[in-house]
């Protein structure tokens, strides 16, 4: 898999993830009470998170492998 070593794939990657948080295609919504009674907005951040940290163990894994002497 070369392209999980890939300047272009990371730099595309964690951009998504910034877009993605800045919401502003629901600011206008209503609040509404969902899953646990939270806002919808905690499940989106909650997400957001996983697929962050995600990212970043793959990053660490892939991309900054060290060579072992």
């Amino acid at each position: 898999m070369n392209f999980l070593k890939s300047n272009f794939f990371w730099f595309f990657a964690f951009t998504v993830v910034f877009l993605l948080s800045l919401d502003f295609w629901i600011w206008d919504k209503e609040t509404s009470f969902a899953i646990f009674h939270l806002p919808d907005w905690v499940l989106y951040f909650i997400g957001l998170q996983i697929l962050l940290s995600s990212l970043l163990l793959i990053f660490s894994l892939k991309f900054w492998q060290t060579s072992s002497k």
